[in-house]
C-alpha cells in the first residue's frame, strides 16, 4: 500500500484506498484512519529532521541527487534510506503537483499529537504565546507560524472550529515554522486565555482601537498576543479577556488594515525588541 493510502472502515467492510488503484466505495457511514502525515518542501522537511527525526518513516526525493545532499544525509542519520525517483514517480507517489512548490522533497511521518486545552499546563513556564481568533485563511496561518518560530514564540492557539486546519499546505507555507512551534486547538478561546492568565500571563489584544501603540506598551515577561481576522478583528468576548488592547500605528484611506500574518509579524518584532522587566505592566492597564 502506498504512503498516501487510507484505510476506510465501514459497517461490515474494510476498504483500501490507494493512489493509482481502483477505489471501492462503501455506501455506509465511514471512518477514515490515516496514521501518516505528509510534509514537503526543502525547509519544512529540514525542520522535521531537526525536531523529530524519529518520526520520519519514508523519504521520497525527485530530480537530481546532487540537489538533495543535505536531505539524504539527514535521512540516513535518522535511519531511513531515501528513495530517489524520477519526476513522474515522485508525483504519483506523493500526489503533489508543481503548483505545490515541493522542490522535489517529501517525507511521510507519524502524526504529531494534537494538543488541546487540557495541555495548556505545558505553557506554564513559557514566555510568548500567540492566540488566533478565527483565522480561517491557510496562507495567513502558515505565515503566522513562520513568524512565530522566527521570533521565538513557544505556541500558537487555534480555535477547533472556524479556523484554518494545519494541513501539509499550511506547513509548507510556514517553511518549517509548523515544526518548531507547539500548536494547540482549543474549543473556547476565552476560557483558554483565562487559564493562561492564571499561570501569570498578561494578554494583549492586537486591535486598531487600542489605547496604546505597540511601541508605547511595556510587555510582560509572560505575554499572550491575540490576533483577530482581517476585517473582523477580535470578537467582543475575546476583547474582554485582554488586559490591554494595543495597536499598530499607520493606515490611510483605502488601506486601513494589515492582514493577520503581517500584523502578527510586526507585533512579534516589537515584542522581541522590547525589554521585559519582571514587574512590567501593560501600558497602565489594570487586569480585568
Amino acid at each position: 500500500m502506498g504512503p498516501g493510502a487510507r484505510t476506510i472502515v465501514g459497517p461490515g467492510a474494510r476498504t483500501i484506498v490507494d493512489p493509482g488503484a481502483r477505489t471501492i466505495v462503501d455506501p455506509g457511514p465511514r471512518t477514515i484512519v490515516d496514521p501518516m502525515e505528509m510534509v514537503y518542501g526543502k525547509h519544512s522537511v529540514r525542520a522535521v529532521f531537526l525536531k523529530r527525526p524519529e518520526d520520519v518513516k519514508r523519504v521520497i526525493l525527485g530530480g537530481k541527487p546532487e540537489y538533495h545532499h543535505e536531505t539524504i544525509a539527514a535521512a540516513r542519520r535518522a535511519g531511513v534510506e531515501p528513495e530517489l525517483v524520477a519526476w513522474p514517480e515522485f508525483r504519483r507517489e506523493t500526489g503533489l503537483t508543481d503548483d505545490d512548490k515541493h522542490q522535489g522533497v517529501c517525507v511521510f511521518t507519524t502524526r504529531r499529537p494534537v494538543l488541546g486545552e487540557h495541555d495548556l499546563d505545558r505553557l506554564s513556564d513559557a514566555r510568548l504565546v500567540i492566540a488566533l481568533d478565527q483565522i480561517s485563511d491557510p496562507q495567513n496561518l502558515g505565515a503566522v507560524l513562520r513568524a512565530a518560530a522566527f521570533f521565538g514564540a513557544e505556541a500558537v492557539l487555534l480555535l477547533k472550529n472556524r479556523s484554518a486546519e494545519l494541513t501539509p499546505r499550511v506547513a509548507r507555507i510556514a517553511v518549517g515554522g509548523a515544526e518548531l512551534v507547539d500548536v494547540f486547538r482549543v474549543t473556547n478561546l476565552a476560557r483558554s486565555l483565562d487559564i493562561l492568565r492564571e499561570y501569570g500571563y498578561w494578554v494583549y489584544g492586537l486591535d486598531e482601537r487600542g489605547e496604546h501603540t505597540l511601541r508605547e506598551t511595556e510587555f510582560d515577561r509572560q505575554s499572550v498576543l491575540v490576533v483577530g481576522a482581517e476585517g473582523q478583528g477580535l470578537r467582543q468576548r475575546t476583547r474582554t479577556k485582554c488586559d490591554a488592547l494595543v495597536r499598530i500605528p499607520g493606515g490611510r484611506e483605502g488601506v486601513e488594515s494589515l492582514n493577520a500574518a503581517v500584523a502578527t509579524a510586526i507585533a512579534l518584532a516589537e515584542i522581541a525588541g522590547a525589554s521585559r522587566p519582571a514587574d512590567s505592566v501593560a501600558g497602565g492597564a489594570a487586569r480585568r
